[in-house]
């Protein structure tokens, strides 16, 4: 039975997705990288580790589980759009909950829910608990879209860059995988995020490397 499309609806605004990309579908995509996103989602469910199947029923390579899709390329190549069309393909071919969020946001909201920890305001109350939804949700959506990584605010602190590391191996060790866009070229990754980084990025995602003018400059 189709599903209500105002249960989709509702779902989209709980899974964090923009209204402008809602619409997106790898099937109306002219993206010439679609076919390995296509790929990747017809597989998903050899990707991901769900309670609900048995161990001994997962492919003998366990290399593939956790492991994501990493676009990159210079900005207006349409990485957001093809990221976000292969996540909602997620959602409606493989039914899987899914979630969207700009890793500036993450770190944004992370340091906001620290500086809420210790106040006793009800507003403040709630807005930490919010955060902690959204921050939840990141963690543990079993495929999630990480926007924008390389655009964040980052610190002498490194902060930003911990909790990149901390939210990216955390996911793949719990076998959900993630979908990222960055202008971070691969070589970089390990320069301006931890050392091991670079390797890392390199042993748990697929490269989807998209070139080509800006369109939004068209």
């Amino acid at each position: 039975m189709a599903t209500d499309p105002r249960v989709h609806a509702l779902r989209m605004s709980e899974y964090g997705i923009p209204k402008r990309l809602r619409g997106l579908r790898l099937n109306t995509s002219d993206a010439p990288w679609k076919s390995e996103c296509q790929e990747w989602v017809d597989n998903l469910r050899d990707h991901y580790v769900t309670d609900k199947r048995p161990l001994d029923q997962y492919p003998e390579d366990w290399s593939q589980i956790g492991k994501g899709l990493l676009f990159l390329g210079p900005p207006g190549t349409g990485k957001t759009s093809l990221a976000t069309a292969t996540l909602l393909e997620c959602y409606f071919e493989q039914r899987v909950p899914v979630y969207f969020l700009a890793y500036a946001d993450y770190v944004s909201m992370s340091i906001e829910q620290m500086s809420l920890s210790d106040r006793k305001e009800p507003e403040a109350i709630a807005r930490w608990w919010q955060i902690e939804d959204a921050l939840n949700s990141a963690r543990t959506a079993p495929v999630l879209l990480l926007d924008d990584v390389g655009k964040e605010h980052r610190t002498k602190s490194g902060y930003a860059e911990n909790e990149l590391d901390v939210l990216l191996r955390l996911r793949h060790r719990e076998g959900r995988p993630t979908l990222i866009t960055s202008n971070v070229p691969p070589k970089d990754w390990g320069v301006i995020y931890h050392e091991s980084m670079g390797s890392f990025i390199q042993e748990s995602f697929h490269m989807i490397k998209m070139v080509g003018s800006d369109r939004r400059a068209a």
